[in-house]
């Protein structure tokens, strides 16, 4: 069994309550992976159960037989993914893994994937045509302007590997676009979608795909780098938007995401955290356990995923923006 099949074998074991406290402290990009590997799971027999629950929890006394239904699946994630996201990563139209959605393109116009595909960065369609079968893709290549056909090969020549998280991703976002939304969003410009995209990102995987759009062309890096949203530009919101930000957070993903940063930055962000909870968090960052750089990272990217919603939905504002609305 892989890394995410165990993960999901064992919560699926748990009890609900239980199950739900873990995901939270998984971001939204895992759980989504969690839950396909749930979907693939099917029949795990007991004494598989039993050794995982023997590696990973010596306080479990007993497994059994586990079968990952849709209601069991739903059940894990009701509570941590909204109701309409639950629904997206279940209603697969008989796909039973997010993989399987390559295999299922045949079944799909080749217009609709052709307009589909040039709303997309060429880096994106010589990654969709690097994983999709041959005829399919040469079938596309036809279908595509020129000038982007040829782009895209060369793109795909060069492709250096690529980590399997980020093409998880990819099909996460395909099977939901084309087998089940049918893009909602479809008028957003190719920038627009890969900036979303990388915003999902860690920052090391970011940055490296910054830098190799830029090599083919920097204005599209530059566009997309505008759009872009990380743990940083925190530093750029309103005071008061920062306090909003903070409200939402807690106490235990502050501390994480607060290691190893800037010591300015991270007083700009205690001044925002309630009174009440900046006095444990203080002390648990002078005196509480070491946090890994990749705990860290996660609770950033939390941190930062909430604060970008709130940006998007006109909650929060950066610093400049009341002047501008003032002068205007």
């Amino acid at each position: 069994m892989t890394g995410t099949a165990k993960v999901a074998a064992l919560l699926l074991a748990m009890n609900k309550q239980h199950a739900s406290r873990l995901l939270k402290y998984f971001d939204e990009d895992e759980v989504k992976i969690i839950a396909q590997a749930a979907n693939d799971l099917g029949k795990v027999s007991k004494e598989i159960v039993d050794a995982l629950i023997e590696e990973f929890a010596h306080d479990l006394k007993h497994g059994a037989d586990l079968t990952a239904t849709t209601e069991k699946i739903h059940g894990l994630l009701e509570g941590v993914l909204s109701p309409d996201q639950i629904a997206a990563l279940l209603a697969q139209t008989g796909t039973k893994s997010a993989h399987a959605v390559w295999q299922q393109l045949p079944k799909i116009s080749q217009t609709v994937l052709t307009q589909y595909l040039m709303k997309e960065h060429p880096q994106v369609i010589a990654l969709v045509l690097s994983r999709a079968e041959p005829l399919i893709s040469a079938a596309l290549l036809k279908l595509l302007p020129r000038s982007v056909s040829k782009e895209v090969v060369a793109r795909m020549l060069a492709i250096r590997p690529v980590s399997e998280r980020a093409y998880v991703l990819l099909e996460i976002s395909f099977l939901q676009d084309l087998l089940i939304n049918r893009r909602r969003d479809s008028d957003l410009s190719p920038h627009t979608r890969m900036a979303e995209l990388m915003n999902k990102m860690d920052r090391k995987l970011m940055d490296e795909c910054l830098q190799a759009i830029g090599v083919y062309n920097e204005k599209d890096a530059e566009l997309i780098r505008q759009q872009l949203f990380t743990f940083d530009d925190l530093g750029r919101l309103t005071e008061a938007s920062l306090v909003t930000v903070f409200d939402q957070i807690a106490a235990d993903v502050v501390v994480r995401a607060l290691h190893g940063i800037p010591k300015p930055m991270q007083e700009q962000i205690l001044q925002a955290v309630p009174s009440r909870a900046r006095r444990a968090i203080e002390a648990d960052l002078t005196d509480g356990p070491a946090v890994k750089p990749r705990e860290a990272m996660k609770a950033q990217r939390a941190i930062a995923d909430i604060a970008l919603d709130m940006v998007e939905r006109g909650i929060i504002e950066f610093q400049g923006n009341e002047a501008d609305e003032a002068e205007g």
